[in-house]
């Protein structure tokens, strides 16, 4: 069963998949990794901060609010790229 031009078997498929993709997978994992634990970081320091300024100044909520929206926007992207470039 030699494989004529055209024709390729499953596993022979398989296996150059799994070889030649396996680091996009990986890298993919490492950026959403990545910001996740950026966005972990972030929301302890400003558990922190808020501590420290109390829960009524009004700076600190606003660079907070804005740091979220900044981290959940990117957040999102790197899902969407990340989820796109798979398929």
């Amino acid at each position: 069963m030699s494989d004529s031009p055209g024709e390729v078997s499953f596993l022979k498929a398989l296996k150059w998949g799994l070889w030649n993709h396996m680091g996009s997978v990986a890298f993919g994992s490492f950026c959403i990794a990545v910001v996740t634990m950026i966005r972990i970081v972030f929301e302890y320091l400003a558990k922190k901060y808020e501590a420290v300024a109390g829960k009524d100044n009004v700076i600190v909520k606003a660079i907070t609010c804005c740091m979220r929206c900044v981290l959940y926007c990117l957040d999102k992207y790197v899902k969407f790229i990340t989820k796109n470039a798979f398929i």
